[in-house]
């Protein structure tokens, strides 16, 4: 799994609780996807049961490079 330099150097140092699992678990098996239509990244959502929350995962437009990911509050199923 690839990660863009703001990920590994800000998102990372802000939650380092993240796990590469849950990562590559929103990657593959997402409860929801979409493309954001202003810069073509696409966000994947994921329920983590440690979070008590979905997990949302943000990658470039080519659908594999995490560029942010945080527990989505405002997430509606």
């Amino acid at each position: 799994m690839e990660m863009t330099n703001y990920f590994l150097n800000d998102v990372m140092v802000k939650r380092p609780y993240l796990k590469a699992e849950w990562l590559e678990l929103a990657l593959s098996s997402p409860f929801r996807r979409e493309v954001q239509a202003d810069d073509g990244r696409i966000r994947h959502w994921v329920w983590i049961e440690e979070l008590n929350r979905y997990l949302r995962v943000v990658t470039l437009e080519d659908g594999t490079t995490v560029h942010n990911a945080f527990p989505d509050r405002r997430f509606t199923p």
